[in-house]
Formats: C-alpha cells, sequence, structure tokens
C-alpha cells in the first residue's frame, strides 16, 4: 500500500477513534469498582489500523486522537494523556508479540501471531501504566483522597480501602481494568477483521499487515 493510501487509512481510523470515544463517554461506561476509569470503543478503531496498516498508522492514530483530546475531550490534559500511554503500551506490546512468533514460533499461523501479540500487549500495558497511575494517585490526587473517593465502591464487593492497603489495591485493580479494557477493544477489533466486507471497503486486496508477518516466515522456512 502506497505511503498516501496509509496517511489516508490513519487519518480515518482516527476520526473513527475519536467518534467512539466521544460515544463511549457520553454513555458514561465507567468501571464499577473504580468510577473514575472508562471503557472506552475509541482503542477497538486504532487497534483494527495496526492489524490491518501496521504500527506507524496506528501511532498517527493514536497522536491524532489525542491532540483532538485535548481539545475537546474529558479530564484534560491528565485523562487524554493517560489514554496515550495506554494506547503507545498496547502497540509496543503487540508488536513485541507479533516480532516473537516470527522468530521463535515455527510458521506462525494468524492465531499464533495475535495470541502472542495479545498476551504482550496485557503485559505491556498492566506494567507501563501502573507507573503514571502511580504518581496521579500519590502526587496529583493523593492517596487519602482517592480512597475516600471510591471506598464505598470497594465496599461492595466486600473490600475496606485504608490508607495502608488503598495504594497496592487500586493499583492492581486499574491494572485489571486495563487488561478487561484492552480484552475488550481487542475482541471486538478481530471481530470486525473477519468481516471481508471490511476489506471491502477499505480496498485492501492483500493481507492483513499482521498477516504479512506469518506468511514471511512461511516463506523462509
Amino acid at each position: 500500500m502506497s505511503t498516501s493510501r496509509k496517511i489516508a487509512a490513519a487519518g480515518l481510523f482516527a476520526a473513527l477513534a475519536i467518534l467512539l470515544t466521544t460515544i463511549s463517554q457520553a454513555l458514561g461506561l465507567n468501571f464499577p469498582i473504580i468510577p473514575y476509569l472508562q471503557f472506552d470503543f475509541g482503542e477497538v478503531a486504532i487497534l483494527l489500523a495496526f492489524l490491518l496498516f501496521g504500527p506507524v498508522p496506528a501511532v498517527f492514530a493514536a497522536f491524532v486522537e489525542f491532540i483532538t483530546l485535548l481539545i475537546v475531550g474529558e479530564n484534560v490534559p491528565v485523562g487524554p494523556l493517560l489514554k496515550l500511554i495506554a494506547i503507545l503500551s498496547t502497540i509496543a506490546g503487540l508488536w513485541v508479540g507479533i516480532a516473537i512468533s516470527k522468530k521463535v514460533v515455527h510458521k506462525p499461523n494468524g492465531g499464533t501471531i495475535l495470541g502472542l501479540g495479545l498476551i504482550m500487549a496485557l503485559i505491556f500495558r498492566a506494567v507501563i501504566m501502573t507507573i503514571p497511575n502511580y504518581y496521579l494517585i500519590v502526587f496529583i490526587s493523593t492517596l487519602q483522597g482517592t480512597v475516600e473517593f471510591i471506598s464505598s465502591a470497594f465496599k461492595l464487593v466486600g473490600i475496606t480501602l485504608t490508607p495502608a492497603n488503598g495504594l497496592a489495591i487500586i493499583l492492581g485493580f486499574t491494572a485489571l481494568f486495563n487488561c478487561l479494557q484492552l480484552a475488550l477493544a481487542f475482541g471486538i477489533a478481530y471481530l470486525l477483521l473477519r468481516a471481508p466486507q471490511l476489506r471491502h471497503s477499505l480496498r485492501l486486496s492483500r493481507m492483513a499487515w499482521f498477516e504479512t508477518v506469518g506468511d514471511t516466515a512461511q516463506t523462509k522456512n
């Protein structure tokens, strides 16, 4: 695919990501245990950009969405920044997982490629997102304030938050949320990826970007 078509595709998926994020915010799809965390369907578009066209268009789409959300998004600038870090860590994890499948697995198929990519993305995202969330809780919101804000939600599931245990529990459940968010977005993206109508509408006659990894590996063996 030409560079101009990749740029056009990245712009298209960036616009779709912004639209889906706006819809998600309007629906208020909050994580029940930690209400300030919100599920976001906008990541579906960026994951599709990655799987179909590769990491560069996906990163471009992520930054376009980030800049837009700085202007029209919620909880600026913290919210858009955390979203950008989350999606970039996801893209990095997917990329590493796909690279591993190419070098380690003999004749990887599409399922193996996506499976390893998803596993690495889950690890990357959960670990990397712990760092900014730690600073957000400790230095911006303060641990005491965060515990007071969400302690009632945790009591509904039988957990009592205190300043002593609050940081570890909140970071643990935040990592869980990030894994659930990624699994949800990836699952939807995968289902859309299987639809031939999508590739037809994008005039994508060749294989999707992630499929070329397995194809290249098989050619060399």
